[in-house]
């Protein structure tokens, strides 16, 4: 997902300035002229990192950070502090108040890039770790939930085709009946879609051809495809290097990614994938030209048990995460700057660099 920066200055000439210089390095932007419009933006779009000055009129940068870190659901957003002022008490006071780097005007702008990009990759990785681990105590509270409800859920969905059955079509019982059923199935498909998180296969991983794992999981989606009658485009590299995982546990994650594409597309729509070289291996791009995923949402798709659809348990996203975790690989998933539809990039080291990564453990 594109990260977005808040960059909240007085000066229009800086504001501008950085605009156009956090824009070239790929980030998007939000602007505000004061702190009291820093507050609000932050409140109303969570921003993944702020640039903030300090000297403003209406509320200053010092007001606007107390407020922003006193917020649980925005004191986790890092701030820098941007000012013209060199003394130590300033730069201790920010900080004393929850700023998180501090760089003094006028500054490098390649710094300014270098100390973004530090921060932003120190936020990535502890929501990573933090989302491993509750990952994995989902995992466990799953295992040991799943069997006590399976058994009282399918006595309860037996009865109800029995009441179904039994009442007659004018019975207005048999609607209340119908009802319970195909919410006993909605349970149903929960447990069996949670069960998922901790009955993966830990077989052996080998060296694969990415390439022939898409093809499967675009044969493993053909019906669906076919429904939708989608337009799926092919753009692979062949040069790229082989990765070193898991065939069928990949192949869970490809087959979730192509399935999830194909449902946001409307009658006819467009898939196109993408494969291209990565720094630390490859890249694959799965994009759709379907309706997008509300911005409010993107921020929590990964979240178990969280759907923006109307039915199933909110586990093939946060599943297919931490399969591509487990192969030290990264997912992200944003609406394409075009504003049609959604691409999903996915990187996976190549298994000539670092070794073999540990196996899938839940």
């Amino acid at each position: 997902m594109t990260e977005t920066i808040l960059i909240v200055d007085d000066n229009l000439d800086n504001v501008t300035l950085l605009d156009k210089v956090l824009g070239k390095a790929g980030y998007r932007t939000l602007k505000a002229y004061n702190g009291e419009e820093a507050v609000k933006l932050t409140s109303e779009n969570k921003p993944d990192l702020i640039l903030l000055d300090i000297m403003m009129p209406v509320m200053d940068g010092f007001t606007a950070c107390k407020i922003i870190k006193k917020d649980d659901s925005t004191k986790h957003i890092p701030i820098l502090m941007l000012t013209a002022k060199q003394e130590i008490p300033d730069k201790i006071k920010g900080l004393e108040i929850g700023a998180d780097d501090y760089i003094t005007k006028p500054f490098d702008f390649r710094e300014l890039l270098a100390r973004i990009k530090s921060r932003l990759k120190l936020v990535r990785e502890h929501q990573r770790n933090v989302s491993q681990v509750r990952h994995r105590a989902l995992s466990r509270m799953v295992a040991g939930m799943e069997h006590e409800i399976r058994n009282p859920v399918v006595s309860i969905g037996g009865f109800a085709r029995r009441m179904l059955d039994a009442f007659p079509d004018d019975d207005r019982k048999k609607e209340y009946a119908r009802v319970i059923l195909k919410e006993t199935e909605r349970i149903e498909r929960m447990i069996k879609e949670s069960g998922a998180l901790h009955g993966l296969p830990k077989g052996q991983q080998a060296e694969v051809d990415i390439h022939s794992l898409i093809d499967e999981a675009l044969a493993q989606t053909a019906d669906l495809s076919k429904q939708r009658r989608a337009l799926i485009e092919r753009h692979y590299n062949y040069n790229l290097p082989s990765v070193f995982l898991n065939h069928d546990n990949m192949l869970v994650a490809l087959t979730q990614l192509v399935s999830n594409a194909l449902e946001a597309i409307d009658d006819g729509g467009k898939l196109l994938i993408r494969t291209s070289p990565d720094d630390t291996g490859l890249k694959i791009e799965i994009s759709d030209n379907g309706h997008g995923i509300k911005e409010q949402e993107l921020k929590r798709i990964f979240d178990p048990f969280f759907t923006s659809k109307r039915s199933g348990a909110g586990m093939g996203l946060p599943l297919t995460r931490e399969i591509i975790d487990s192969f030290q690989g990264t997912i992200t998933i944003e609406n394409r700057p075009d504003g049609r539809g959604v691409r999903v990039t996915v990187t996976l080291p190549s298994s000539k660099r670092g070794g073999a990564p540990s196996n899938l453990s839940l």
